[in-house]
């Protein structure tokens, strides 16, 4: 039995499904060897084969998953005896993806739901390649969740202040605020931020502010106060001054000269 859902390429950024199927293969059944310009991504509902890839050959069986990754050569094979049954979603994927998506095999039990739902999806009323994408997603936080603990938490709390000031900026938020957040000394924040995102935690808001304010004045015609007060400068006179200091020329003028 073959199932092969028909999709069409909408062309999505961060995840884009390619293809989506399942087979209740024959024994011996065999593919490859052959490769894929996107992830290509198996889920073995029962039975076993074998899987040949980066220069290794993996027994698969039910309740794991097997991985192809973009421009791999590999080849599979269901059992003579006891052939698998596999569902399988293919996607593009313009996003750094979790470190568990580069291993071969995985042992995902839980993730059996989702491929059923997957398979399936174009029986019900809802558009198909949205609803795989939300799959998708939810396979990635499964599969986010799957990998080795770090043996430093340091470059991670990194990222997450950086993402803290990105969503927060508007809001008078300090280096302190951010350290406590963390439970982190600030002398050691403030140098580890350095290192691994290139500026000061208090460089990095401020030129995030002013890149933003740049942006309202441009596109959306924000005056200089708006534009201010709308990236968390309360004091206008002090914007200008950080503003010429970054850009060369007042706010006025910089709006002036750019649209």
């Amino acid at each position: 039995m073959l199932r092969y859902l028909l999709l069409t390429n909408r062309s999505l950024r961060d995840i884009n499904p390619m293809e989506c199927g399942e087979e209740d293969c024959r024994p011996g059944y065999h593919v490859g060897p052959m490769a894929r310009e996107y992830y290509l991504l198996h889920y073995v509902f029962s039975g076993k084969g074998r899987y040949q890839a980066g220069g290794r050959t993996y027994s698969v069986e039910k309740g794991q998953m097997f991985i192809i990754h973009p421009h791999d050569i590999v080849h599979y094979d269901a059992d003579g005896q006891d052939p698998w049954h596999y569902s399988w979603i293919g996607f593009q994927a313009d996003l750094e993806p979790p470190g568990a998506l580069e291993e071969y095999v995985l042992d995902l039990p839980q993730a059996e739901s989702l491929f059923r739902a997957m398979k399936d999806c174009d029986k019900g009323p809802m558009d198909t390649e949205y609803y795989l994408c939300s799959k998708i997603y939810e396979l990635l936080a499964i599969l986010g969740r799957t990998q080795p603990v770090p043996k430093s938490k340091t470059a991670e709390h990194m990222l997450q202040a950086k993402n803290y000031i990105d969503t927060n900026y508007i809001a008078q938020i300090t280096v302190e605020q951010i350290a406590d957040q963390l439970n982190i000394n600030r002398c050691y924040f403030s140098t580890a931020f350095k290192k691994h995102i290139g500026k000061s935690p208090q460089q990095y808001l401020m030129d995030l502010r002013l890149q933003k304010a740049a942006e309202l004045m441009l596109s959306h015609d924000y005056t200089v106060s708006a534009a201010a007060l709308s990236v968390g400068y309360t004091d206008i006179f002090n914007f200008s001054k950080m503003f010429k200091r970054k850009y060369g020329m007042s706010p006025t003028a910089y709006a002036d000269a750019n649209k």
